[in-house]
């Protein structure tokens, strides 16, 4: 049986995973990797999270193991990432910085659902506003993410930014207004989507945790800070 583990990380904690998130950054956006290649866990960081803090970012890292190999205290042992997501409060929003899903795991709900995720986070945090920036340049690539943001209910609100080297301004802005009862019912309809959900007893694995016949998804909250 498969299990999914989703840790929620703070910056320390994305830092001490820096090995294996920037290689799952690199497979996600291979256009971003640098022409040096190899980038130090500073240059990593103060890349993708850009203009934030990233004292204040918070990190969702879903990864994926059998679940024979989830230790009594939730750890995996060999459970590569699936994908992630990045956001940060700002000002009334949270914005989310990054989301990736490894090419090898797409088309099968990963990115809606870590999405949700974040959208169910930030409603805890009592913020019920999503933004992020779309770049539209066609050398960039990132046209066709506008639709896919717009399938999970954003929409554009405004333009007029331009990316380094653009001929025309490409960087639109997004967002998505939402209650907490809409995310919490939207993050249980991808739930019921990804992982199928046939519910039975998770006692044994000793931590808060909802097992599934055909998957296993437990959070782990981890602060190193």
């Amino acid at each position: 049986m498969n299990a999914f583990v989703l840790d929620v990380l703070d910056a320390s904690g994305a830092r001490a995973i820096f090995v294996e998130l920037s290689a799952a950054h690199c497979e996600c956006f291979p256009d971003d990797v640098p022409e040096s290649g190899a980038e130090t866990v500073d240059e990593f960081f103060d890349r993708v999270t850009w203009l934030h803090d990233e004292s204040s970012t918070t990190w969702f890292v879903l990864r994926r193991a059998r679940a024979e190999k989830i230790k009594s205290d939730g750890d995996v042992r060999g459970g590569e990432i699936v994908g992630f997501a990045c956001g940060v409060s700002y000002a009334d929003s949270w914005y989310g910085a990054h989301l990736g899903v490894r090419p090898k795991y797409r088309r099968h709900g990963y990115g809606s659902y870590l999405m949700r995720v974040s959208q169910a986070h930030a409603a805890k945090l009592g913020i019920t506003k999503l933004q992020a920036s779309v770049d539209m340049d066609a050398r960039v690539g990132r046209g066709r993410l506008l639709g896919y943001y717009e399938s999970h209910g954003a929409r554009m609100v405004q333009t007029g930014f331009g990316s380094a080297g653009a001929v025309e301004p490409s960087i639109i802005r997004i967002e998505r207004h939402f209650t907490w009862d809409i995310a919490r019912q939207e993050l249980a309809q991808s739930e019921a989507v990804v992982f199928r959900p046939r519910r039975f007893n998770a006692s044994k694995v000793g931590i808060p945790s909802i097992v599934f016949a055909f998957g296993v998804i437990i959070l782990r909250r981890i602060r190193k800070r």
